[in-house]
């Protein structure tokens, strides 16, 4: 066999493989062809993804009422928060007893004794809710107590409850 004719025929293999392929690759795939599931949505064309959405049906019946009973009414769409400090001095050895009231319509939410030099003996809420209690003890010196109001009442339980 000569050259040429081996070349014509590995030429004519490759193009026979050629042929056969490029004929496998042109059949047209079916839903048969392809698995269940199988495609995403990353898949599919934008016009496939908005034939999928339906339109928007007739709200629902309103649900049973839970346990808890009927809804609250909504709470203050900001918090509004006031702080007020006041100095009490004991010029003497003995106890200062300070209060710092917050403003009509707020209660205390929060506040503290600085007692400086003195001993802290009650640091507190007052009986009320609305203000902030210190007492301290010392030989002489300064106290401030601070009170954080914010708008709202104040409900205050017996001791132990």
């Amino acid at each position: 066999m000569s050259k040429s004719w081996r070349t014509a025929l590995i030429v004519g293999a490759l193009v026979a493989v050629f042929a056969a392929t490029s004929a496998g690759a042109a059949k047209l795939i079916t839903g048969d062809d392809i698995k269940n599931g199988s495609i995403g949505l990353k898949d599919m064309s934008k016009r496939a993804k908005r034939a999928l959405k339906g339109k928007t049906g007739p709200a629902g019946p309103v649900g049973a009422q839970g346990p808890a009973g009927p809804q609250g009414p909504a709470g203050p769409s900001s918090l509004a928060t006031t702080i007020r400090s006041q100095n009490f001095t004991i010029t003497d050895p003995g106890t200062a007893r300070g209060e710092v009231r917050c403003p009509a319509g707020m209660i205390v939410v929060g506040g503290g004794v600085s007692p400086g030099a003195l001993f802290t003996v009650t640091d507190e809420p007052s009986s009320d809710g609305a203000g902030w209690v210190g007492v301290a003890d010392g030989p002489g010196g300064t106290m401030r107590v601070t009170a954080i109001c914010t708008p709202g009442s104040a409900t205050v339980l017996p001791l132990g409850s």
